[in-house]
Parts: C-alpha cells; structure tokens; sequence
C-alpha cells in the first residue's frame, strides 16, 4: 500500500451540520420546505445540484439553479462553523505519514470549498494531494480524478486504498480497481456494506491503522 485516498464528508469530517444550514437556508430563501440534518445527510455524496434536486419537491424544479446557486453563496461563507475532524483523523494521518504512505483527499464537494475546509480544519498540512470537483471533469464514481492522483505520484490502482461512506466511493473503486475500505460511521449503514459484499469496514478512523502494512 503506497498510497490512500480519503473522501472528505462523512469519512474525514463531520460536516452534515454545516451542509445542511447551507441547503436549509437556500430552499427557505426560496419558499420550499426545510429538512432535518439527517434527511440532508442522506443525499449527500453525489455533488451540490443532486443534492438540492433531491430535497427539492420537484426533483427538476426551474428554480433548482438558483437555489444551487444561494447554498454556494452561503456555504462559501460558512464551510467550517459547526463542521470537526472526527477522532482520530489527524493521528491517522500523522501515522501513514510516518509510514511513508501518501495521504490525498478525493471528494465530490467543490474544490474551492475542499481547499477552505482543509486548510480551515488544518488538514492541509498533512496531505500531499487534495482535490474537489473541479468544472468540465466528472463526479464520482467515475474514476478519472483518482487515476489522475495516482499517475501524479507515478502509482497503480494495486498501489491504492479508497476509504469512503459513500456509494459512490464503492462505485468508484469497484471501477478504478482500488482496494475499498467502508467508514461504517458516516453515511452508509453496516448492514448495506454487507449486503454489497464490503468486507473491511471501519467504525472508527483508527481502526484503519489495524490492517495497513508498511510501506515496501
């Protein structure tokens, strides 16, 4: 292992909270219904706008680009007020760090907004390659972005281990050809893991260290 890659929400921070101010606030702007944190929560992961469609009462609302547009207004201003590192995500890091094992984060959240949030939450510091969606590339679990950081340190999909909440996490690795690690603690329930087949799975980001080899 020479290389893992971490998604962001729901795996490295709890930031439901935060995202769920930010959707809340748009679609009250805007006259539609607000949702708990838990409802919001469970669309997160597949990009902004499949966020807000989704809590929309109307999934193609005309009103949806505007909306999408006021959550990026206020989350701009607002990405880290209630958002934390879950524990143990720093002394994880610090550890593959002195494993010499390369530490990026692959996310489906804004790159300006990744870049805030990791600096905000000084993630940045300890992780040698961060990248959000980026305009004109595809979200995941298409594996373009990650076999873009994997080429970037010369490495192979065998190189890498994926840790992810997230549906598209395991899409994505099932494509790419990456190890998948699940983070039970985030989006997905234990028990969808094991209907999927996921065998390792993490409830908590130290367990990660359990079954990390050295670095050869």
């Amino acid at each position: 292992m020479k290389i893992v890659v971490f998604d962001l929400d729901g795996t490295l921070v709890d930031s439901f909270e935060d995202i769920a101010c930010a959707a809340n606030h748009a679609l009250k702007t805007f006259g539609f219904s607000t949702h708990s944190t838990a409802a919001v929560k469970a669309q997160v992961g597949c990009g902004l706008k499949n966020l807000i469609r989704n809590l929309l009462p109307i999934p193609d609302h005309p009103l949806l680009p505007q909306v999408v547009d006021e959550v990026k207004h206020y989350y701009s201003r607002h990405p880290t007020d209630f958002s934390c590192l879950y524990p143990g995500a720093l002394e994880v890091l610090e550890d593959l760090g002195r494993k010499d094992i390369i530490r990026a984060v692959l996310s489906n959240k804004a790159d300006p907004l990744v870049q805030q949030i990791a600096a905000n939450l000084n993630l940045a510091s300890h992780l040698e390659a961060i990248v959000g969606h980026r305009e004109g590339h595809p979200l995941k679990p298409d594996p373009a972005s990650l076999l873009e950081i994997l080429e970037s340190f010369s490495l192979r999909p065998s190189d890498c281990l994926l840790v992810g909440d997230g549906r598209p996490d395991f899409e994505l690795a099932e494509k790419s050809g990456v190890d998948f690690c699940a983070a039970t603690y985030g989006i997905v329930l234990q028990s969808v893991w094991a209907e999927l087949g996921v065998t390792r799975t993490i409830d908590r980001l130290p367990d990660l260290l359990t079954f990390l080899p050295e670095r050869r």
